[in-house]
């Protein structure tokens, strides 16, 4: 196998897969600090809100990666959210 390829539970996730992960990864954080900022859980808001103002800028910018740098960003994805992108795209 080379070293391209990143497997979560013996499959291969396609790089639209690792994308998606990546963005996960991101609304996770954003709606981490959104809630230390209030002092509590925002909830799925927190989703939203990244989605109208970053969700464009994010795609437009994992689009323009390649596939190297891709894997980079994936490694550093929480195996949660890897395991959550597998089991949920089948």
């Amino acid at each position: 196998m080379d070293g391209d390829c990143i497997i979560v539970q013996r499959r291969v996730l396609s790089r639209h897969e690792k994308e998606m992960a990546i963005q996960i990864s991101e609304m996770e954080k954003y709606k981490y600090i959104c809630s230390e900022q209030v002092g509590s859980d925002v909830g799925k808001q927190a989703y939203f809100e990244w989605a109208q103002k970053y969700g464009y800028k994010v795609r437009n910018w994992l689009e323009s990666l390649n596939d190297d740098e891709i894997n980079v960003i994936f490694d550093t994805v929480s195996d949660y959210i890897k395991q959550s992108v597998t089991t949920k795209i089948r």
